[in-house]
């Protein structure tokens, strides 16, 4: 006879556990990178992967931008009348301006090399990897980097390198442009908080007053045959004491008292400042 055994049955009553489906990843339709859904076999939302696509098509612009910001010269403001563009970046440059693209640089070659996995051995292919500029580009458009499994590390190591980048490049709305510090052994470029009194170099230390270095620019641009447009003539002179106004030097060029000296990428006619400042000079004035 045979005895009862102490397994216990399973009763029709009772469920079973849920089997896993080996070939269905644990994540399928999440995203990586917020959490949020996304498409079967995607490891990314359409939205995280518009942004990442976005910063690498973006980032050719971005480095030439960074490139102007090598120069110690330049500053917040764009092409302002305190800007000043040299042919080639003098020494001292910034060094972390430097580092970060380097940084881009080795980002673009690893994504690169992470979706298109070359050869371990060098020799094997001829071309080890694109340019840069190749780089930024091939990844954007390939179809693969939206299914990375690792692209959530790769996604916020790129929201990174592009809020810094952003923070280097960007002009912030309370600084501007005010001139060359006054220690004839720096002439670095100076940037300064709209209303500050006086500004500290950043190069040699020296604590500049802001009228000073806007007078110092003055005299640089009056010497050197600077031009400008008509609003930043106006806005320089005034910040140096002078009365000008935009309409003044309109009228001074309607009656044939000052002629333009050609025009910017915009079309619009420049004018140089030592033409205005002398016009102002002789108290001609309407």
């Amino acid at each position: 006879m045979n005895e009862p055994t102490n397994e216990s049955q399973p009763t029709p009553n009772q469920t079973q556990p849920a089997q896993t489906n080996q070939n269905k990843p644990a994540l399928a339709g999440v995203c990586l990178v917020c959490g949020g859904g996304c498409a079967v076999g995607d490891t990314m939302c359409a939205r995280c992967d518009g942004l990442m696509r976005g910063w690498l098509r973006e980032y050719p612009s971005w480095l030439d931008s960074l490139h102007e910001f090598l120069d110690s010269t330049a500053h917040y403001g764009g092409r302002q009348p305190g800007r000043v563009n040299l042919p080639a970046a003098p020494t001292p440059i910034r060094l972390p301006v430097l580092d970060h693209m380097q940084a881009i640089e080795d980002a673009a070659i690893a994504l690169w090399r992470r979706l298109y996995a070359p050869p371990a051995m060098p020799w094997a292919d001829s071309m080890i990897h694109p340019s840069v500029l190749k780089c930024l580009s091939i990844c954007a458009d390939c179809n693969r980097l939206s299914r990375l499994p690792d692209i959530g590390l790769i996604w916020h190591d790129w929201e990174r390198l592009a809020r810094k980048t952003l923070g280097i490049i960007d002009v912030p709305p309370s600084k501007h442009g005010i001139g060359r510090c006054l220690n004839p052994l720096c002439g670095v470029e100076l940037s300064a908080e709209v209303g500050a009194v006086s500004v500290d170099c950043p190069v040699c230390g020296d604590t500049n007053r802001v009228v000073d270095v806007r007078l110092g620019f003055l005299k640089e641009c009056i010497e050197s045959g600077r031009a400008f447009t008509v609003g930043e003539c106006a806005e320089l002179l005034c910040e140096c004491g002078f009365q000008c106004s935009v309409n003044t030097i309109y009228s001074w060029r309607k009656r044939g008292r000052i002629q333009p000296a050609g025009r910017n990428e915009k079309g619009q006619p420049l004018y140089r400042l030592s033409d205005v400042h002398a016009r102002l000079a002789r108290h001609d004035v309407i």
